[in-house]
């Protein structure tokens, strides 16, 4: 293994090599094994201190929380992960060569290694993704990255930190956007606080927590709605402060795809050509698992390449020429005026030189029956009548077929006929 792809490898698909884990019973059978599990902790202290360097021929992007693979602000939960998985993907596959995620186990192994109880089940679930990840061949777009912790302590410096410090100003005007759909059950507890389950789209998932007695003195019940959801978005904002400077830390995109942080980053710059590009998605696609998807690139690495230089050429005289902000808008724009009409005319002409083909074979059958009919009407060999057939059939199907084939090989250059194979393989 060279130089390069040890580096790129993650320690944790490491360790479970060099125990032979493939599965996940393997991985519950390895767990109640204390010296494996010291020898775990050993390398996540050693592995805590590295700095991921992202390689310039590469086209990268960190992925935000919602699909960062880390669990926060989400939900832990395999079926959860595996969506979480399927959607990553489909937001960032047209596009992007590597995918920078949380390293939630180095995190958790070296700082928060102190519960026996719970370690086991929650370890086994991250490695239940890990082993997935390879199962699909998805574990070579991806590269391993710890960030920081969302800090609430030192939020107003963080946000200053990471050049979001506008989101304060309109932080008002987003508590106000959300309130009045925001569904809000409350409890009151025997020590005078008030647990709630927050439910907004905003937030993607259902939000839990609790306001503590103090805070609640002489508060009225909407004015307890909007300090709920006021302590819910200044904690998706810590998280946000996280995800921005890691991106700045290893000098790639930020792909943000929670709603909440895409609307506090309105009124942050962006890097607008990934921003737009992490909005392009070809419907047909849509709902397609990750496994089909990372299949799709791997089997089309040529028609890839040309797509992305003609996608990349696009989004940039797009975002160049555009006044607009939005990006999904400029997405739609790229996808309706470059992808779709050339992706019509890819399957029209495949449409007819499909049709013709099949036409000049059935005429080739036809004279080749002829041809048969004749001989054997002049008094020919009956050997002879039918090699002539033959011959005429074969020579009409052949022409009509290497015309197909001329006609294939010409589309396969299209810069778009990644696109196209694409949803033939999904099609499928």
């Amino acid at each position: 293994m060279d130089a390069q792809k040890s580096a790129r490898r993650y320690w944790v698909y490491e360790w479970l090599d060099e125990y032979k884990v493939g599965t996940v019973d393997a991985a519950r059978l390895l767990l109640a094994n204390p010296v494996a599990l010291d020898d775990l902790a050993e390398r996540a202290r050693r592995s805590k201190q590295d700095q991921i360097v992202l390689p310039e021929d590469k086209t990268s992007i960190l992925a935000g929380r919602g699909i960062d693979l880390s669990g926060q602000l989400d939900c832990n939960h395999w079926r959860c992960k595996k969506k979480q998985i399927d959607r990553l993907f489909g937001q960032v596959w047209l596009y992007f060569d590597e995918i920078v995620v949380q390293d939630t186990i180095t995190h958790e192994v070296a700082y928060h290694w102190d519960n026996q109880e719970k370690r086991t089940d929650w370890l086994l679930s991250q490695i239940q993704v890990l082993l997935y990840l390879r199962e699909i061949k998805a574990d070579s777009l991806l590269r391993f990255l710890v960030k920081p912790p969302g800090c609430m302590l030192h939020l107003r410096r963080h946000t200053e930190e990471a050049g979001l410090s506008r989101a304060f100003e309109i932080e008002n005007a987003v508590v106000g956007e959300i309130e009045p759909t925001a569904q809000i059950s409350l409890e009151r507890k025997g020590d005078g606080s008030v647990s709630y389950r927050l439910d907004h789209p905003a937030f993607v998932h259902t939000r839990w927590g609790r306001i503590p007695k103090q805070r609640l003195s002489g508060i009225r019940p909407r004015q307890l709605r909007r300090l709920i959801i006021r302590e819910e978005t200044r904690e998706f904002l810590a998280f946000l402060n996280s995800d921005v400077i890691s991106a700045r830390g290893c000098g790639s995109p930020l792909g943000a795809v929670i709603p909440l942080h895409r609307r506090l980053l309105s009124v942050s710059p962006l890097s607008k050509s990934a921003d737009v590009a992490m909005n392009l998605e070809l419907p047909v696609l849509n709902g397609v698992p990750a496994e089909t998807l990372v299949e799709i690139r791997l089997n089309e690495r040529e028609h890839f390449a040309r797509f992305r230089t003609r996608l990349r050429l696009a989004i940039q005289e797009r975002v160049k020429a555009s006044e607009s902000e939005n990006s999904a808008a400029l997405a739609l724009e790229i996808r309706r005026d470059l992808i779709d009409p050339e992706l019509t005319t890819i399957r029209d002409r495949l449409s007819v030189s499909e049709r013709t083909m099949a036409k000049k074979s059935a005429v080739g059958v036809f004279l080749g029956a002829l041809a048969t009919t004749c001989g054997l009407i002049c008094g020919l060999p009956a050997s002879i009548a039918v090699s002539a057939g033959v011959a005429a059939t074969l020579g009409m199907t052949k022409s009509a077929a290497n015309k197909h084939l001329e006609e294939k090989a010409e589309i396969s250059l299209s810069d778009m006929y990644f696109a196209w194979k694409a949803m033939q393989h999904a099609e499928e």
